[in-house]
């Protein structure tokens, strides 16, 4: 117990001094994002996000730099869903990740070495837990009238390597 709350108030001091040199808004922040925004397709949806002033929370994450050391700057976790009668989630399964390279476009990483490579990792395990977790809040945006039974369906958790990245917090729950 003592060794956890150590733990802990360690993780929160290296948080809030990496927060006190970066906030949201400081110099530093907005020339790495004028960087990034150089980077992107100029129809890109991110690009179009930042532009209009997105930013994500500036909380980092040890998967994210797990992210930049595999050269992943973008996952997407598929997860399929069984509804109870009502609309809540019942039971989930991982369907798929995509791994990318890139924050838009371009097509998931397909080499399997390099697959084999972040799955040792233990990075696949700790964004299924998290996506895993999200899919249990989630929120519908349309249900199909009349409901089938069963009512199968999912939602996607996207993940970005960068903390000053907007991505989404919330799932959102489609039919199939």
């Amino acid at each position: 117990m003592a060794a956890t709350i150590l733990v802990l108030m360690i993780t929160l001091a290296a948080q809030s001094t990496r927060s006190q040199t970066e906030t949201a808004g400081s110099p530093a922040v907005e020339k790495h994002i004028r960087d990034i925004i150089k980077d992107l397709p100029t129809d890109s949806e991110l690009r179009r996000n930042l532009l209009e002033g997105g930013r994500g929370n500036g909380v980092h994450y040890s998967w994210m730099d797990e992210m930049r050391k595999l050269g992943v700057k973008r996952a997407v976790v598929w997860i399929d869903i069984r509804f109870a009668h009502k609309g809540r989630a019942k039971k989930m399964n991982l369907n798929r990740i995509d791994y990318f390279s890139h924050y838009e476009g371009a097509t998931p990483i397909s080499n399997e070495t390099r697959l084999e490579t972040i799955r040792a990792t233990g990075l696949e395990k700790e964004l299924t837990s998290l996506s895993l977790e999200r899919a249990r809040h989630g929120s519908w945006v349309d249900v199909p009238r009349p409901k089938p039974q069963p009512l199968i369906g999912g939602t996607k958790t996207e993940f970005l390597d960068d903390e000053w990245l907007p991505a989404d917090s919330g799932a959102l729950y489609y039919a199939r």
